[in-house]
C-alpha cells in the first residue's frame, strides 16, 4: 500500500474518532456538572443546551477533515473540539472529587490557553487553511508563543480557584502572585491577537475572489452575530437563564455551522438573500418598535384623559403598527436588495421588464428572444433553447 493511499484511508476514520472522543467527554463532563451544580448555569437544560452548541465544533472540524484531510484548517477544528471536551470531562471530575482540584484545574486552564491559540487559527487560517499573506507570519507564531509560555506556566502557579489546594510544583508568595497575573495577561493578551486575526479577514476578502468572498460572507455574518450577543452580555452581565440564553446559545452554534456551509460550499450562494433578510427583519423591527413606541407616548396623554386607562391608546397603536407593517416591509426590501442582494434585484428588474414588454410584443420571435435575455439575466446559465409547440397539422416542434 503507497503512503499516499495509507494517509487517505487514515484520514477517513481519524476525524471521527476525535469527534466522538470530544463529544463523549462533554456528555460526561456534563452529566457530573448536573449531579453536581454549582450555580444556575449547571441546571439540565441550560447545560445540556451548551453541550450541544459546543458538539457542532468537533462535528463540523469531522466533516471538513473528512472531505480535504489535506487541508489543516478542519484539523484545527477537531483539536478545538477535543480541547473543549477534555475541559468539560475534568470540570465534572473536579466537582465529584475523583482527581486532584488543583490537577483538575491545571488540566482546565491549559485547555483553555490551548482553546484560545486554536480559536485565532480558526479566525486567521479561515477558509483556505493558509494564511492570507506571508505578512501575517507573526500573528500565528505570536500566539503560539504566548499560549506556550502560558501552558509552562500553569503547573507552577496557584490555582487560579482561591478554594482549592495548591499542587506539589506551586509557588507561593509574591513569585506565585506574579505567575497569576501573568497567566491572566496571556488570556487578555490572546483575546487582542484574536481581535487583529478577525481584521485579518476584512484583508483577506479585499483580494479574494467570487466563490472565497462568499465564504467570508457566511463567516462574517454569523461573527457578527455572535459578537452581538456576547457585547450584550458585557453590558448587562452574564445572563444564565430565559430566553436570552437560548438566543445566546443558538447565535454561537452559528459560528460552526456557517463555517461547514462555507468550507463544504453547501448552499454556499445563498449567503446574499440570508444577510438580505437579516438586515431588512433587523430594521423593520426597529421601524416598527420606534412607530409603536411613538405612537404610544403620542395617544396616551389624548385619549386617557377621556377613556381613563392607556388600552386604547395600546390597542390604536397595535393596529396603526400591524396596518404600516407590509409597507414598510416591501419597501425595506426593496432597499437592503438593492445593497445586499444585488443579483436577487437585477434578476426581478429583468422579469418585470420582460412582462412589461409581453403586454405590447405580438411578434413570436422578438418574445423568444425577450425571453432568452431574460433567462440569460436571471439565472445565467450557459445554454438557452426555447422549444415551442406549434399547432398539430403545421410541421410538429419549431
Amino acid at each position: 500500500m503507497s503512503r499516499r493511499s495509507h494517509l487517505k484511508r487514515t484520514a477517513s476514520w481519524l476525524p471521527w474518532v476525535l469527534c466522538w472522543t470530544s463529544v463523549a467527554l462533554m456528555a460526561v463532563g456534563v452529566w457530573l456538572i448536573v449531579q453536581h451544580p454549582e450555580g444556575p448555569a449547571d441546571a439540565a437544560f441550560y447545560a445540556v443546551l451548551q453541550a450541544v452548541v459546543v458538539a457542532l465544533v468537533p462535528l463540523v472540524g469531522a466533516l471538513i477533515a473528512a472531505r480535504h484531510p489535506s487541508n489543516p484548517y478542519g484539523w484545527l477544528w477537531c483539536a478545538l473540539g477535543l480541547c473543549y471536551g477534555v475541559a468539560t470531562a475534568f470540570d465534572g471530575l473536579r466537582r465529584t472529587g475523583l482527581v486532584p482540584p488543583w490537577f483538575a484545574l491545571a488540566v482546565i486552564a491549559v485547555g483553555f490557553e490551548t482553546a484560545l491559540c486554536l480559536l485565532l487559527l480558526v479566525v486567521l487560517l479561515f477558509p483556505t487553511g493558509r494564511l492570507p499573506s506571508t505578512g501575517w507570519r507573526w500573528l500565528a507564531g505570536a500566539a503560539v508563543l504566548v499560549a506556550a509560555a502560558a501552558i509552562l506556566l500553569v503547573p507552577f502557579a496557584p490555582p487560579l480557584d482561591g478554594a482549592a489546594e495548591p499542587g506539589p510544583w506551586a509557588v507561593g508568595g509574591p513569585a506565585g502572585e506574579l505567575l497569576v497575573r501573568i497567566l491572566d495577561d496571556s488570556v487578555t493578551v490572546m483575546f487582542l491577537l484574536t481581535v487583529v486575526a478577525a481584521v485579518s479577514v476584512l484583508f483577506r476578502f479585499r483580494g479574494a475572489g467570487l466563490v472565497e468572498r462568499q465564504q467570508l460572507k457566511w463567516f462574517l455574518l454569523a461573527a457578527a452575530l455572535a459578537a452581538l450577543t456576547i457585547m450584550v452580555d458585557l453590558i448587562a452581565g452574564p445572563i444564565t437563564g430565559g430566553v436570552w440564553a437560548v438566543v445566546d446559545a443558538v447565535t454561537l452554534a452559528l459560528l460552526p455551522a456557517a463555517v461547514g456551509i462555507a468550507v463544504l460550499r453547501f448552499r454556499l450562494f445563498e449567503i446574499d438573500r440570508i444577510v438580505s433578510r437579516t438586515v431588512s427583519y433587523g430594521l423593520l423591527s426597529g421601524v416598527l418598535i420606534g412607530v409603536y413606541l411613538l405612537l404610544v407616548a403620542l395617544l396616551r396623554p389624548l385619549l386617557e384623559p377621556l377613556t381613563g386607562s392607556s388600552t386604547l391608546a395600546v390597542a390604536g397603536s397595535t393596529l396603526a403598527v400591524a396596518a404600516v407593517f407590509n409597507p414598510v416591509r416591501r419597501r425595506l426590501q426593496a432597499a437592503v436588495d438593492h445593497r445586499f442582494d444585488r443579483a436577487r434585484y437585477d434578476a426581478a428588474r429583468a422579469v418585470d421588464a420582460f412582462a412589461a414588454r409581453l403586454r405590447d410584443q405580438v411578434d413570436l420571435d422578438e418574445v423568444t428572444a425577450g425571453l432568452q435575455e431574460t433567462v440569460v439575466a436571471t439565472v445565467a446559465p450557459t445554454r438557452v433553447a426555447v422549444w415551442l409547440r406549434v399547432p398539430s397539422g403545421t410541421g410538429g416542434v419549431r
